[in-house]
């Protein structure tokens, strides 16, 4: 299908913050539709954006043939692009006991490249926005989450490479030369389980991601 050229055309690309996981649905579940920051941002930016997403829970960045494979078909299938906007790295975070922030920067810089060559000549068509996941800051009932390998000793290691990743993705996207925006800056409100953004953080992460495509990618009609 001809994409409308009047409208832009984004893919959010995230894990499950993205997805809208509630924690406080029955074996986990989902919040409505449009308490989800990517509906919020669709209707904050209708007639000028297309959003579309893919947030699954637990996601990490790629390391499987899988995986790759899943990314490289979504890509292919989303096209044309305008932005590609991707925010991973707090599972793998949380999900080891050895949490590398140097590590996922790395990772990241490899999804970067592999997203461009799964566009193949297309490539340029797009631009990539890299986002810095929203700050790790763990309460007690973090710990007693599966999808948190670490106890409270962790702590302070959990929180440290959760700032030095927002570091490391700024300066990759200096690297790169694509687009950067750090969620880990903004004031954003958690489900009990500290992890998961709350109804009212969803909102107040729609209201500064509508600012930041406002701002990067000023509209085409103005």
């Amino acid at each position: 299908m001809e994409k409308d050229n009047t409208i832009r055309k984004a893919l959010f690309f995230g894990d499950s913050n993205t997805f809208g996981y509630d924690p406080a649905g029955y074996m986990g579940g989902r919040y409505p539709r449009e308490k989800r920051w990517t509906t919020i941002l669709q209707e904050n930016l209708a007639g000028i954006w297309q959003i579309e997403s893919d947030g699954l829970p637990g996601r990490a960045v790629p390391v499987t043939k899988y995986e790759w494979q899943y990314l490289r078909s979504l890509v292919q299938q989303a096209m044309p692009l305008d932005l590609f906007a991707v925010m991973l790295g707090t599972n793998d975070l949380l999900s080891t006991l050895s949490p590398s922030a140097a590590k996922t920067a790395g990772m990241m810089n490899e999804l970067l490249t592999f997203v461009k060559a799964a566009a193949g000549n297309r490539s340029e068509d797009f631009q990539i926005l890299l986002i810095a996941p929203p700050a790790i800051r763990l309460v007690d009932q973090s710990y007693a989450e599966p999808y948190v390998s670490g106890d409270k000793t962790y702590a302070d290691i959990y929180e440290e490479e959760g700032k030095k990743l927002s570091l490391y993705y700024r300066e990759l996207a200096r690297y790169r030369n694509v687009k950067f925006a750090d969620a880990a800056q903004w004031p954003l409100s958690f489900a009990f389980d500290g992890v998961h953004l709350s109804e009212e953080g969803h909102a107040v992460f729609a209201k500064y991601m509508t600012e930041v495509l406002r701002t990067e990618f000023p509209d085409q009609k103005a």
